[in-house]
């Protein structure tokens, strides 16, 4: 018989014990995992993450998609000592569904995409592609007013990995790293971010851009190059990626 009452340090210990075992995710994907396993309802869930990150069991971080939620040590030493408190059941749930959940919420988080209005009218559609470390991609596709996108976030995690490597393909081709190195003054859209990394700030058209493409390259031979052949292929990479998110569903 299900019980009726459920301690409310069960329900804490039951929320420390997904977020070890799912990772950092966000409230909305926290929400999901308790539905879908039925392990509690939206005000439960709320009202413990709140006391939760009040002892200092719990912090978050900024993301794309809406802060990461993850456990901190103080969190992840109560649930060593209390974890056998947590009924076998509910455990069960969890480490039934985990790996489901891990890859599903990874996915998620690696490739957030949303849309929104400009005063002028026109959409634009906001994709990334990100790891732990950088943003691998960053790009803005400007639309007609009337171009609208269902299920945006959907289709972008189901092309993603194809439109990065053929948009890296595209700025990449021909390159040789014996040429030498193209000069700063043509290439002033490249920076350097960290050790290993360049940044690719592009646009098409200034003024009345159809896409921006932020980029990130280990070289910067590599990345100086890019910036040259960007002219010649703007208008093809922005085509195929529309022609991919059209066709992901």
């Amino acid at each position: 018989m299900e019980r009726k009452i459920i301690p409310e340090t069960e329900n804490r210990l039951v929320i420390l014990y997904a977020l070890h075992r799912l990772g950092p995710v966000t409230a909305m994907q926290l929400l999901q995992a308790m539905a879908e396993g039925d392990l509690m309802n939206y005000i439960t869930m709320q009202l413990s993450l709140s006391e939760l990150e009040s002892q200092g069991q719990i912090t978050q971080r900024a993301h794309p998609l809406g802060n990461l939620i993850e456990l901190t040590g103080e969190g992840d030493f109560i649930l060593r000592s209390f974890e056998k408190r947590i009924p076998a059941s509910r455990r069960a749930i969890i480490d039934g569904h985990a790996a489901d959940w891990r890859d599903r919420f990874s996915t998620e988080q690696m490739a957030p995409a949303e849309s929104f209005t400009l005063p002028d009218g026109r959409i634009v559609v906001h994709l990334r592609l990100l790891d732990k470390a950088a943003t691998l991609m960053d790009l803005l596709l400007y639309l007609p007013a009337d171009k609208h996108f269902t299920l945006l976030p959907e289709r972008w995690r189901a092309c993603v990995q194809m439109t990065y490597s053929t948009v890296l393909a595209h700025l990449t081709a021909d390159y040789d790293p014996a040429l030498p190195m193209p000069d700063a003054a043509q290439t002033e859209c490249v920076r350097q971010c960290g050790l290993e990394e360049w940044l690719l700030t592009l646009t098409d058209e200034p003024d009345t851009p159809g896409i921006d493409l932020i980029m990130s390259l280990p070289e910067e031979h590599l990345a100086r190059c890019c910036a040259l052949r960007w002219p010649l292929i703007a208008e093809n990479i922005r085509t195929f990626v529309l022609e991919m998110l059209t066709n992901a569903l």
